[in-house]
């Protein structure tokens, strides 16, 4: 049963810490938990590379089967962004 209800723990990559210091987007136990959530429902799915969309409108692309965060984008950049590589959007 605990393993039922603790969700995986999502890494970010030295890129996606980075990247998220530099776009003011702060990561926190809360995001780190909604991430992991985000992954397990993608692998049910059978996803592999996913978009997963925050409420505070940052974006966070994940590579599922390794549970790591590859890059994340604010809002701003969202407008201008094309998404390739992706089999899945997931909202936070």
């Amino acid at each position: 049963e605990m393993e039922r209800t603790q969700t995986r723990q999502v890494a970010f990559s030295k890129h996606a810490l980075s990247r998220a210091e530099e776009r003011g987007i702060e990561v926190t136990p809360t995001l780190l938990e909604r991430l992991g959530d985000s992954v397990e429902r993608a692998e049910a799915k059978g996803a592999t590379n996913i978009l997963a969309l925050d409420q505070s409108l940052a974006a966070f692309i994940v590579n599922v089967p390794n549970n790591r965060v590859i890059t994340a984008l604010s809002q701003a950049e969202m407008k201008e962004s094309i998404f390739t590589n992706i089999d899945g959007a997931v909202f936070l």
